[in-house]
């Protein structure tokens, strides 16, 4: 079987790529493996998507993710009427952050509604109590949080409605030979003409030129929680625990084991960058118990009046740049070979425009976005 493009990576970004293209005409295959079944014993490739809850907003850390986010959110309605697959829960969030005048300058042109609140407004509005000093912001609805399960689900779903190819098992070997290029795997093998990489922190095996990006580990902790609508989604500059520096959460969710929980992580001052052969026993964990600890310990303190129960811990991997913006865009030295990779944890509420700026690449009149490529050139070692 031949196709126009594969793409390599069946997550949020690669799901959302391939609908686009599949979407405007190119015959595409979307490559990637579903979530491991016992993540102790799988062998990977793991992926970003397997959870419940990310968070979305517009006003953003720089003028690309508001913009990014933005265009991405816009399309939410469309994605879930026609997939059939509800995925995104409105219910605001609250920013914490030194330059928070800045994120709302930066999202109200885009339809934002963020503003200044205080802290006594905070309490009293979510009961969410903060102590620090630092410039709070609220956005009000769209920002709230999506399921990145169903989102990835729903993305797949209206590729194949397109006439896509959907291969739910992982690509294995890539390799260029008479013009084109062969995917490989233990379910067989398929030729494409072009090829876009979307695996976030694995398959670097797939490509010879090395990415310059950084595999970040981190814990996050969920507690069992009673859904709350009251309750935001929340981002904080140095919480109560210093030992994490940052933290996010996403209000509870149900899980898929019919538990509600909030989830929270965050950025630990101790942490340290994976190699690409430590990633399969990182993910073989259930993350760094001192940073767990931490992160529980905030959101203890955050919540003091919240009627918090038992705590898991899972590890993720944030893929980065030195950039803090994705790669998007042609391997060095190539106009057939892509890549749309590293979220910067970051990238889960923008990935429909993230895959939707990949797919541009691959059409008449490449790059399509009023964001200069610029800011998401691909770096390599």
């Amino acid at each position: 079987m031949h196709v126009d493009v594969a793409v390599i990576g069946r997550g949020m970004i690669g799901a959302a790529a391939a609908r686009h293209l599949a979407e405007g005409g190119t015959h595409v295959a979307l490559i990637g493996p579903p979530e491991p079944i016992d993540r102790m014993t799988s062998e990977g490739p793991f992926n970003s998507h397997p959870d419940e809850g990310r968070i979305t907003r517009i006003a953003g850390r720089t003028g690309a993710w508001s913009e990014l986010a933005a265009a991405a959110i816009g399309r939410y309605p469309d994605i879930a009427r026609r997939s059939g697959i509800a995925f995104h829960t409105p219910c605001g969030l609250v920013t914490g952050y030194h330059d928070a005048d800045s994120w709302i300058e930066r999202a109200r042109p885009l339809g934002s509604q963020a503003r200044r609140v205080d802290a006594d407004w905070v309490r009293e509005t979510t009961g969410i109590h903060i102590t620090s000093d630092l410039p709070l912001l609220h956005e009000p609805a769209p920002a709230g949080h999506i399921n990145p399960r169903r989102l990835v689900a729903a993305q797949t779903l209206l590729t194949a409605h397109a006439g896509g190819i959907v291969i739910s098992q992982a690509a294995t070997a890539l390799r260029r030979a008479s013009g084109t290029y062969e995917i490989a795997g233990d379910w067989g093998g398929i030729t494409a003409t072009r090829v876009l990489i979307a695996t976030g922190a694995f398959g670097a095996h797939l490509i010879e030129a090395q990415v310059a990006v950084e595999r970040r580990p981190r814990t996050t902790v969920m507690a069992a929680l009673a859904p709350d609508p009251s309750l935001p989604s929340l981002i904080l500059d140095g919480p109560p625990d210093p030992r994490v520096s940052e933290i996010y959460w996403v209000p509870p969710v149900r899980f898929p084991d019919g538990v509600d929980r909030i989830k929270i992580g965050g950025t630990y001052t101790a942490s340290h960058d994976l190699e690409t052969s430590d990633l399969v026993a990182w993910f073989h964990t259930d993350g760094d118990p001192d940073e767990a600890e931490a992160l529980a310990a905030n959101l203890h303190a955050l919540l003091p009046d919240a009627s918090l129960g038992s705590h898991i811990s899972a590890p993720c991997v944030v893929t980065a740049t030195a950039t803090g913006h994705p790669f998007i865009g042609w391997v060095e030295g190539s106009d057939d070979l892509a890549v749309a990779i590293a979220g910067n944890g970051s990238a889960a509420k923008s990935s429909d425009e993230i895959g939707r700026i990949a797919a541009s690449l691959f059409g008449p009149d490449g790059w399509d976005s009023p964001i200069s490529h610029a800011e998401f050139a691909p770096r390599f070692l």
